[in-house]
């Protein structure tokens, strides 16, 4: 007689030589493994994720100054026409506001050479 998968054992529901618990054991690690990928794919999304916002953060820095950096060359140049100089204008404030004493002294000579 042709033998068949399943087992007509007088025992019952268990296998004859655990050839069922093989398949119940292997779609349990294929679960785990699962369980696993997702686990390390909601990690890199949650990396991806502050990368983002870090890049956005930058961006936001990067056109601040790159707006002030255009004032100040913008004040820079109209100053330079208004006195009429060519060349290098040291009259040129930083992003901090406040100017060096190079330049304090650069601009009080040239106001004094004016009058």
């Amino acid at each position: 007689m042709k033998k068949t998968g399943s087992d007509n054992s007088p025992r019952g529901t268990e296998p004859a030589d655990g050839s069922q618990a093989e398949p119940i054991e292997r779609a349990r690690l294929q679960a785990e493994v699962a369980k696993q990928r997702v686990r390390i794919a909601k990690e890199e999304l949650k990396r991806a994720r502050k990368r983002l916002k870090e890049a956005k953060r930058e961006a936001k820095r990067a056109r601040k100054l790159a707006a002030s950096t255009r004032k100040i060359w913008k004040r820079a140049r109209r100053n330079a026409r208004k006195s009429g100089a060519t060349g290098v204008v040291t009259g040129v404030r930083t992003r901090g506001g406040s100017r060096s004493q190079k330049t304090r002294a650069a601009s009080k000579s040239r106001q004094t050479a004016q009058s």
